[in-house]
This record gives C-alpha cells, structure tokens and sequence, in this order.
C-alpha cells in the first residue's frame, strides 16, 4: 500500500491511477473496491465520495482519456491544412497520448471486444466514437474529398490506428517511430482513396 494521500486532489489521483493498473493487469470484474483502496492507499469511504462506485472510477478513467483526446483532435484541427497533413499530425499526436495512457488503453480494449459488465460504458464509449467519426468524414469533405471517398478513407485510417494503439499497449517497450508511421499509413490511407476515387468515377 502506497503513502497516504494528502489532499483530495491527491486521493482522487491515487485512486485513479491505481486502479488503472489493476483493471489494465486483470481486468474490471477481476478488481474489487477493497483492494483499489488497499493499493491507493485511501479508505473506501473516498472512493465513494469521489466516484460513487467501482463503475464511476471506471468512467472517470475512460473520461479522462477522451477529454485530452478530444482536445487533441481539436487541437489538430485547427492547426493542419490539407488531408494528408491532418492524418500524419494526428498519428503522431494519438501516438504520444496513448504512451501516456497505455493502461487506460490496455483497460479500455478489454472491455470493447471483452467480456464485461461495463454495458453502459461500452454503448457510451461507441457513441463516442461514432460522433468522432462523422466530425471527421466532415473534415475530409471540407478538405476536399467526396463524401464517400471521405467515409472509406477515415474507415480505413482508423483500422490502421487501431493496430498501432494495441501495439502500445501490447509492448510495453514500444516508443513507437511516430515520424514514419505516420506518413506511410497517410500514404497508404490516400492511396486506397484514390484507387477507390478513380473505380467510382468509371
């Protein structure tokens, strides 16, 4: 057990990041209340008046990933001119952010293609990812592409992310060539949207 937390900020961190970890190691049903506390260092009391429950920790964990996420994608929004340019500075962006929350990420996948009682968190966190997707199939019109080269280019570019943020939290010595993975999935991605441009325009 960990030193005891000195100010609320402090618990709720420790409590956090503790229970990252576990769930991360053995997964959400696995951990239980007691032993979240045990490791924070808190008593369950805290936990409680912070969260409300073993659930609302693990909202807030998931929370807290999407809110630097969204404020990241923001971020690369705006800054970026040109689909290709978007697409290379958002990998190495997400890239950067899943190092940072590798067990957040590492908990997160294994409640979406797990087994878990997290159903709400799911139905929440694909709600989520819906949205993010539509925002960008608007940006790539916006940027030039046809609707539909758009859909199949984000559909296909996302797949490759996936890969990539499993394989952070798949190797925990991976630092990840950022520079060149983002431009050869870019490559990949805009080339697959030509190709498909091209057979729909015949």
């Amino acid at each position: 057990m960990g030193s005891t937390p000195a100010t609320e900020a402090d618990t709720r961190s420790a409590i956090l990041r503790e229970a990252v970890t576990l769930f991360a190691a053995r997964g959400y049903d696995a951990v239980s209340v007691r032993e979240i506390v045990q490791a924070a260092g808190v008593t369950k009391p805290s936990l409680y008046y912070h969260f409300g429950s073993k659930e609302g920790v693990a909202r807030a964990l998931i929370e807290q990933f999407m809110s630097d996420a969204n404020e990241m994608r923001l971020s690369v929004f705006e800054q970026t001119n040109g689909v290709r340019d978007v697409l290379e500075t958002y990998t190495r962006e997400m890239l950067t952010l899943a190092l940072r929350y590798r067990n957040t990420l590492a908990f997160a996948f294994s409640i979406w293609f797990g087994r878990s009682s997290l159903k709400e968190l799911i139905k929440h966190a694909e709600e989520y990812d819906q949205c993010v997707m539509r925002e960008w199939v608007a940006l790539l019109v916006e940027r030039g592409l046809s609707g539909r080269v758009a859909e199949v280019t984000i559909k296909a570019y996302w797949a490759l992310l996936m890969q990539e943020l499993m394989r952070v939290v798949q190797c925990p010595e991976f630092t990840g060539c950022a520079n060149s993975l983002a431009d050869e999935m870019a490559t990949l991605v805009l080339h697959g949207a030509q190709a498909f441009d091209e057979k729909d325009e015949k």
